[in-house]
């Protein structure tokens, strides 16, 4: 079984890879085909973290990326006035795996301190502020006591069978069992790419809020680059990898054996073709995503079985909201949602270190299409700075998001039948829906695939 060594939110790269059958191979000259040991699909933080372990150890890689830069959900932007804005993942937790990637590339690390200097609550659809005391000061002492009794989240390699009722719960009745209504509101913040967090079974918001995240956000252990640019790190490792990076690039058709894997691929110089003795896919294992790979029936009806929520981050000026302040969606009669908006819903809105730039996270059960959720994205910030008149400078499709089953499918073992396909046909395979939704969960692991 692989052990994973990875980041994320994952965010991972997540675009469709397209489709295909078994390559024709035969047309392919020298020149245009590349022979490595371990072929990567997903430039994303896991995929590019893995690469460079990977060729540090002496193997041969190649990372085949549909993005122009390495990085996946993790972005910056330059705004006009020189500054660097993360609107993807900007901090990490503090541990060795984070600090090691850093260090690789000579980067510093700092203690992070989230931009803003206040918290306010409000409902957007109204611009309505709450008053102080609508939302209560959560215990997470009493969470924390809660999470110890499932110290294997992390991995859901390590997932117990069977796997206890209480994780199959929806996450609401589980608040409500635990009596854990206090830290309700701030968990759905954390797990904000999850759609409907109280309908979701338990077993995914608690991954998401483990045991090493709560800790380091209440002890402010959480690490950035001193520059707060968490997208150099990847701008380095693409810089390494020079010519072993295929950016812009996506797979058409595989063929995969115990004997090896062959992938052509559609790069900007043209077709090339892949060799390689073993596969890792960082990318989300949607059905969509791994076509090209020739999915047999096993594969793809465990495959098929993932569900997935839209999860989308935009930045934005010219806002007229108050400068400095990180701004929360906020329902005060949203009882049995512990005061979460019902979605779609814009779910926060932060300051940054430019203080002309917001950052804000907008959640669906569905993907909408991009213009409509960028014209809600919008409504809500004139809603709350009337006659402002916002532009959005920056924006990221960042699904599929929350890819998970139903509580029937956990129940009857579908994480058995799904870790049992690593290596299957010399194909790995790593990112949130595998391990860990952080990237100190998703970097720590040494890959098992030599």
């Amino acid at each position: 079984m692989m052990r994973a060594n990875f980041l994320l939110g994952s965010l991972i790269s997540l675009a469709s890879y397209g489709l295909g059958a078994s390559p024709d191979t035969s047309s392919f000259s020298a020149a245009d085909t590349i022979q490595r040991d371990i072929a990567i699909i997903g430039g994303g933080s896991s995929g590019t973290h893995a690469a460079i372990k990977f060729k540090d150890a002496g193997k041969t890689v190649v990372v085949i990326e549909p993005q122009a830069q390495l990085g996946g959900h993790v972005k910056t932007f330059t705004t006009s006035s020189g500054v660097r804005v993360n609107y993807g993942p900007s901090n990490f937790q503090n541990s060795t795996a984070v600090t090691d990637w850093f260090s690789r590339f000579n980067i510093p690390m700092v203690q992070y301190q989230q931009p803003g200097t206040g918290d306010k609550y409000a409902d957007f659809s109204t611009g309505k502020e709450l008053a102080d005391g609508t939302l209560p000061h959560p215990d997470f002492g009493a969470y924390l006591q809660v999470l110890a009794k499932f110290p294997y989240l992390e991995d859901f390699a390590h997932l117990p069978n069977p796997i206890p009722d209480d994780l199959l719960l929806p996450f609401g009745q589980f608040v409500e069992k635990y009596k854990i209504q206090s830290v309700a509101y701030t968990l759905a913040q954390f797990a904000t790419s999850n759609g409907n967090v109280f309908e979701q079974p338990a077993l995914y918001i608690l991954k998401v809020a483990d045991i090493p995240y709560v800790q380091g956000i209440i002890n402010g252990a959480v690490l950035a680059p001193a520059s707060y640019d968490a997208q150099s790190v990847f701008q380095k490792a693409q810089d390494f990898l020079g010519s072993d990076a295929l950016v812009s690039s996506t797979v058409s058709s595989a063929t995969r054996s115990n004997s090896g894997v062959s992938l052509v691929v559609n790069t900007p110089k043209g077709k090339k073709l892949i060799k390689a003795n073993k596969l890792l896919v960082t990318a989300p294992p949607k059905v969509d995503n791994l076509k090209p790979l020739g999915l047999d029936s096993r594969e793809s009806g465990i495959f098929s079985k993932f569900q997935n929520k839209a999860f989308y981050t935009v930045l934005l000026n010219n806002t007229g909201l108050e400068e400095g302040f990180r701004y929360y969606n906020a329902k005060p009669d949203a009882g049995n949602t512990y005061n979460v908006p019902t979605l779609p819903v814009l779910q926060f809105i932060w300051a940054t270190k430019d203080v002309d730039t917001y950052w804000a996270w907008y959640s669906c059960v569905n993907t909408l299409p991009d213009e409509t959720v960028k014209a809600n994205i919008i409504k809500d910030f004139k809603t709350l700075a009337p006659g402002s008149n916002p532009q959005i400078i920056a924006y990221s499709n960042a699904g599929p998001s929350g890819v998970g089953v139903s509580a029937d499918e956990i129940k009857k073992g579908f994480y058995t039948d799904l870790f049992k396909l690593q290596g299957y046909k010399n194909t790995w395979y790593t990112g949130s829906a595998w391990i860990s939704d952080h990237s100190a969960g998703l970097w720590k692991w040494v890959l098992g695939m030599y």
